[in-house]
């Protein structure tokens, strides 16, 4: 190949902003919460087993039926939310963890589970700005 000595047409997309993904039979994922993958592959709401992989927010509520499909963020979104924890600035660029699918649960002690983002904003001592990381970059454990 030779480098390009003129315009070219290079099809590209952003990178994995959103996705699908089928949602467990029985299982209900709600918008605006934390969700992941089992290990089959399925989309549950996040929780703090080590084989649930991180993927983003829910952006709809789905009750799954092995066919249904929710829309889910997966960029690494920064939400603004509660963080046991992040009491004082000091706590600024902190990782943070979570628990369950519910933002509010965040909490900067690791002992809970696989890191899901880091504090980018202290605002008050109950209120932050979580970036969380991008579905790559929880599977990679950036």
């Amino acid at each position: 190949m030779a480098a390009l000595s003129a315009a070219r047409n290079t099809v590209s997309r952003p990178r994995a902003g959103r996705n699908s993904f089928i949602v467990r039979n029985s299982t209900t994922v709600y918008a605006g919460g934390l969700v992941g993958t089992d290990l089959d592959g399925y989309l549950i709401p996040y929780n703090n087993v080590a084989t649930t992989r991180p993927c983003g927010i829910a952006l709809e509520t789905v009750v799954g039926n092995a066919s249904r499909e929710c829309r889910v963020n997966t960029e690494g979104v920064t939400i603004t939310t509660t963080v046991t924890g992040g009491s004082t600035i000091a706590t600024l660029n902190s990782l943070v963890y979570c628990q369950t699918d519910n933002p509010a649960d965040c909490t900067t002690t690791a002992a809970t589970s696989q890191a899901i983002g880091v504090i980018t904003r202290y605002i008050t001592g109950t209120t932050n700005e979580v970036t969380l990381f991008s579905m790559i970059e929880a599977e990679a454990k950036i």
